[in-house]
């Protein structure tokens, strides 16, 4: 419940951040798009929700140094190993982002699965379909660092957090 934390997790909706964020039961960054927060009012609520944008298609050395500030401070900081929604196509592959910050930073990593976020917003209102999130157990900072400093290293390590992250689906 305290300290550093990277939380890595499937995504599947825009309202999976802010979901769950609530299911952590502590305070959380995100790492969001830059596009959204273009949006308003849209991209003003995410940033009250301690979003941290990043340029997608390439290095973003800004969010890394944001999310490496957060960590060091404490926080616990969302982020989704597919780098996309999927929209219900399965599972992406993982870029290997999650798997830098992770090593670098030397973090532990909690792993979660969350489910029912892409339905419409009536079905979500209405709570017709159940929301779910699972979490863990986590990735030990020990267990991060025994991944190479390097680009192989951290496709291995994000391949390794979102193989935990499938093994929470039910649907696996």
């Amino acid at each position: 419940m305290e300290g550093p934390l990277l939380v890595a997790s499937n995504h599947i909706a825009l309202f999976d951040p802010p979901y769950l964020g609530a299911c952590l039961l502590r305070e959380a960054c995100f790492v969001a798009k830059k596009e959204l927060f273009g949006l308003a009012p849209f991209g003003a609520m995410i940033k009250a929700f301690n979003a941290i944008p990043i340029r997608r298609g390439g290095w973003d050395s800004a969010v890394f140094r944001q999310v490496r500030q957060r960590l060091d401070d404490g926080w616990a900081v969302i982020m989704f190993p597919e780098g996309t929604r999927s929209r219900g196509r399965g599972f992406l592959p993982p870029k290997p982002g999650v798997g830098m910050i992770a090593r670098q930073a030397g973090v532990p990593v909690l792993p979660a699965y969350i489910s029912g976020t892409d339905q419409d917003l009536i079905k979500l209102l209405s709570r017709e379909v159940p929301l779910t999130a699972a979490f863990g157990p986590a990735m030990t900072s020990a267990e991060v660092m025994a991944y190479d400093d390097n680009k192989a290293g951290y496709q291995k390590l994000s391949r390794a957090i979102m193989d935990r992250i499938i093994q929470l689906s039910p649907k696996r």
